[in-house]
Formats: C-alpha cells, sequence, structure tokens
C-alpha cells in the first residue's frame, strides 16, 4: 500500500498547514497505560493495520501533522475498539500477557506464547478492521 501524500499538500517544499484543516473531536479514545499498552500492541497491529499503515506512510513522507487528523483519528478509533473488544472478550489472555510482561520485566520473549494468545482471540472476535473483512 503506497501514499503518494498528494491529498495532505502540495509542492515539493517542506510540508506545511493547509489553510482549510480543520481540528475533530474522535469521541472514541481510551487512554492506555504503558503496561496495557505493550500488552495489547500485537493486537493493534494485527487488528488495525491499514490504519497503521497509512498513518505511518503519511509520517514518512513528512505531512504536517495538522494534514493527518483524519489518519489519526482512525488509528485511535480502531485501537480503542480493539481494546474495548479485548476487554469484552479477550480479557483473561490480555490479564495473562499483563502479568507475564510485568513478571519478566527483562525477557518479554517468555511473554511470546500468551501474547500469541491474545492475537487469536482478538482475531477470532473480528476486532478493529477485521470486522469488516467477515462482513
Amino acid at each position: 500500500m503506497v501514499f503518494n501524500g498528494a491529498e495532505a499538500f502540495k509542492g515539493a517544499s517542506a510540508p506545511s498547514l493547509e489553510r482549510e484543516v480543520s481540528v475533530t473531536s474522535n469521541n472514541n479514545r481510551v487512554l492506555l497505560d504503558s503496561q496495557e499498552l505493550n500488552a495489547a500492541s500485537g493486537a493493534f497491529n494485527l487488528c488495525c493495520g491499514e490504519a497503521y499503515a497509512r498513518f505511518s506512510e503519511l509520517k514518512r513522507l513528512k505531512i504536517h501533522p495538522g494534514n493527518m487528523t483524519k489518519e489519526r483519528d482512525a488509528v485511535e478509533s480502531c485501537s480503542a475498539n480493539v481494546y474495548n473488544g479485548i476487554k469484552a472478550s479477550c480479557v483473561e489472555q490480555f490479564d495473562a500477557v499483563k502479568s507475564c510482561l510485568s513478571d519478566n520485566p527483562d525477557v518479554w520473549a517468555k511473554c511470546a506464547s500468551m501474547r500469541r494468545e491474545l492475537e487469536v482471540c482478538t482475531v477470532k472476535n473480528n476486532l478493529g478492521e477485521l470486522k469488516k473483512l467477515s462482513s
């Protein structure tokens, strides 16, 4: 998936903020601590891959953040949906990953099997972008 960034800015010089950029309010947000973010990171990558890829590509192209509101909101919304789905359907696996990461702060490889179980649960439950693929 390649994005040329043309929709975000025009010109070959340093990216600048467009005049008509609006700041939107995304009501679908969650605030995670570092432990929760680390535990859910694999699930976020699996279930929000398209939104993450688009946002990352625009950052790579050095698009001004003010011109990436739609993409940022898509990442935040998808991540929130995945997190809420984890809390509803995969809480046992999520808690196991958090506990393992906390117990093994220097050897996260010990948590790989638990992380994999969480990822399998999120895929089975069609969280995030996977929901539209299963429809």
